[in-house]
């Protein structure tokens, strides 16, 4: 299956791309993606976006077609072909 993976603001910044698409099995999850990244986008991108306990870091924010993962399952949320992931960090105020 393929996924569209966006990385927005200062993720871009890391990854110096703007959108990709990226291959996955089925019934790959978000964890998945992410370590997918690593091979494919940027090296490290696992240790910049997830803490010890694998989740992803409170300063980020994950989309999967518009719903935040705190929504959904987390990082183990599965996808779907043509799932839309988005990674951004999260606005507010300090």
């Amino acid at each position: 299956m393929k996924v569209e993976v966006k990385f927005l603001t200062l993720v871009y910044e890391l990854t110096r791309k703007l959108r990709v698409e990226i291959e996955l099995p089925d019934n790959a999850t978000l964890l998945d993606l992410i370590r997918k990244i690593d091979e494919e986008v940027y090296p490290g991108f696992s240790k910049v976006m997830l803490d010890c306990n694998s989740n992803v870091r409170e300063k980020y924010l994950v989309l999967i077609n518009g719903r935040s993962i705190d929504f959904l399952n987390g990082v183990n949320t599965r996808l779907a072909d043509g799932d839309e992931v988005t990674f951004l960090p999260h606005c507010g105020v300090a």
